[in-house]
């Protein structure tokens, strides 16, 4: 065979591979998609037993044809749910927008929520979302803090409250989560009894169940000799080394909140004020009529959320003479060792609150 001859052989051969690579290349090639972002919303917290409407929007056909879609929540079910066919109806014949209703379970953990919206011939456009199931009962999502029926408490306005006794004191031993004022975590209702709720110093001075009070500095500084505090203790200062015994080593559904950190050391709860890292919160204005809805807060719409795992902030009592709208909160950081002192804005900064009874 003429070297001519073998040149055309292969390169007629490379054309049909070719050809061949091509239109594997077409059957197999991506379909169009969807136009826009699927989206739906849910709280990222809720409690046991809750229903939710999931409603999507934001995803369009390219020719202005319907969308079907379909859901599933991990880890409860096994099959996905279709809410709406490409007809527009539902399962049962019946005109539906794609909603999707699902109640979750008692069990406290986080479900994942999965959305798709789709139409023949285009790829599928997808969302997820997030909700943990929480409760605020004793050794519910908050464990291990040493709290149990026997704890000393009293009933107050309806409301159990457990508390301790340091220096001739009475301390609750939970943050105050009443709903009456203050922002509960992530804007989530049903995190008010589980974290407390963040409130603004002219909400805290008034929040304190009857017969109970906002602490002063020299609470704080009672507390502190009680807890372990050595030398004398200058008012408004930090107060070395005592974190650790004012830090419970506290669980939230199953995660450790308090991380070791060397510098603290071991967490004692010498005081039993069993401390969490509940965090704080920059509030901005409270809306004087917020939007109702039982699983999420609203009166304060802004409100920005930090410090989870990391702080632990409460009003003290006093405020800062030289300067205006200003006030003492005390506060503990994770991997600092000491008993710090700060001062904020007395109607915009959220902090927690415990109350002190004296004897």
């Amino acid at each position: 065979m003429s070297l001519g001859k073998l040149n055309s052989l292969l390169l007629i051969g490379m054309m049909a591979l070719c050809a061949v690579s091509c239109k594997e290349d077409e059957e197999t090639s991506t379909p169009p998609s969807l136009d826009g972002i699927l989206e739906f919303s849910a709280p990222e917290f809720i409690r046991p037993g809750t229903q939710l409407t999931m409603v999507p929007h934001g995803v369009t056909h390219p020719d202005g044809e319907e969308l079907g879609y379909y859901w599933k929540v991990t880890p409860t079910m096994t099959k996905y749910d279709t809410t709406r066919f490409e007809n527009g109806l539902d399962k049962l014949g019946k005109p539906s927008d794609g909603s999707f209703t699902h109640t979750f379970s008692d069990t406290l953990q986080t479900y994942s929520v999965y959305g798709y919206a789709y139409a023949q011939g285009y790829s599928y456009k997808s969302s997820s979302v997030y909700c943990t199931v929480v409760s605020g009962g004793i050794n519910e999502s908050i464990t291990n803090l040493g709290l149990s029926e026997s704890t000393t408490s009293e009933v107050i306005g309806g409301k159990r409250y457990y508390y301790t006794t340091v220096a001739g004191t009475d301390w609750l031993m939970q943050n105050i989560g009443r709903s009456t004022a203050g922002a509960p975590y992530r804007k989530c209702s049903a995190m008010s009894d589980v974290f407390g709720r963040y409130y603004s110093y002219e909400e805290a001075l008034t929040i304190c169940p009857e017969g109970w009070t906002l602490p002063s500095e020299q609470d704080w500084i009672a507390l502190a000799k009680a807890s372990g505090a050595e030398g004398e203790i200058e008012e408004y200062s930090n107060i070395s080394g005592i974190a650790a015994a004012l830090m419970g080593n506290a669980y939230f559904n199953g995660t450790r909140l308090w991380d070791y950190w060397p510098e603290v050391g071991d967490i004692t709860n010498a005081s039993g004020l069993s401390i969490i890292p509940a965090g704080y919160a920059m509030l901005g204005a409270r809306d004087a009529s917020p939007k109702q809805d039982e699983n999420i807060d609203y009166s304060y719409p802004n409100a920005i959320f930090k410090g989870y795992m990391e702080y632990a902030a409460f009003w003290t009592a006093d405020t800062v003479e030289s300067e205006d709208d200003m006030a003492y909160y005390r506060y503990i950081i994770a991997k600092q060792p000491d008993l710090m002192i700060g001062k904020a804005d007395t109607k915009s900064f959220g902090a927690s609150v415990r109350c002190v009874r004296s004897k």
